[in-house]
């Protein structure tokens, strides 16, 4: 499921306008580290496009773990949500898998009446709990556990059908900076819950150590505009 949940997420990022490939720092861009539960292997990749100041898209495996992390952060200056998917699978079975376009004003934004349409068409047999710091999402958010070949098809659809709609909305948004300090803030309010997810800091700080791990929290996943 990661190689198919990928694939989708580069064929959207293609269609991007104006998408170019942006630098990562050699320590962050493929990390390898040898441990008693396996080989930890991370990838990094990140790209920019007009509308859109990083899309970004992390892989890493460590034995039967793997781990596929996606956020597409907008420029303020433009009038965008923030898209977003992470699945966690171990031996098959995808223990959770979330997806939104998570907004930084209201959901008046066009694409929502778009996207929930689209949420309405899907669900999932094991839905999961929101975490509590989880109030940055949209009520169209999709977070499940995927046991079926079923429901990991439906979620690749629903990744698919939203980066469809997203890649849309950026095709038709142009500058506006009547609110752009106010999505900045949002923007900001969004990776700063991010960052309460302990579980990613906690592995983290485990395998590289406190400062590895803030370094890479703060630049990589959940770097603020």
């Amino acid at each position: 499921m990661i190689k198919d949940l990928s694939d989708i997420i580069r064929k959207h990022q293609k269609t991007l306008p104006n998408i170019e490939e942006m630098d990562v720092a050699d320590k962050f861009k493929e990390v390898y580290k040898e441990t008693e539960d396996g080989n930890l292997v991370i990838e990094n990749e990140m790209h920019m496009c007009t509308g859109l100041r990083k899309v970004h898209m992390e892989i890493a495996n460590l034995g039967a773990l793997d781990i596929i992390h996606c956020i597409w952060y907008p420029d303020p200056d433009f009038d965008l949500p923030i898209f977003g998917a992470d699945i966690v699978s171990n031996r098959n079975i995808v223990t959770a898998a979330i997806t939104d376009i998570s907004p930084v004003g209201d959901l008046e934004h066009p694409i929502y009446e778009e996207i929930g349409d689209i949420s309405r068409m899907h669900s999932f047999k094991h839905n999961r709990e929101i975490p509590t710091w989880g109030q940055i999402f949209s009520p169209y958010c999709k977070f499940a556990r995927l046991e079926t070949d079923e429901d990991k098809g439906t979620f690749c659809k629903v990744v698919d059908q939203y980066l469809d709609a997203f890649v849309g909305a950026v095709w038709k948004s142009t500058m506006d900076y009547n609110g752009a300090e106010q999505r900045n803030e949002a923007q900001i309010n969004y990776c700063t819950n991010q960052k309460k997810n302990d579980k990613t800091r906690k592995i983290l700080t485990g395998y590289f150590g406190e400062k590895w791990a803030e370094n890479y929290i703060n630049q990589v996943l959940f770097d603020e505009p």
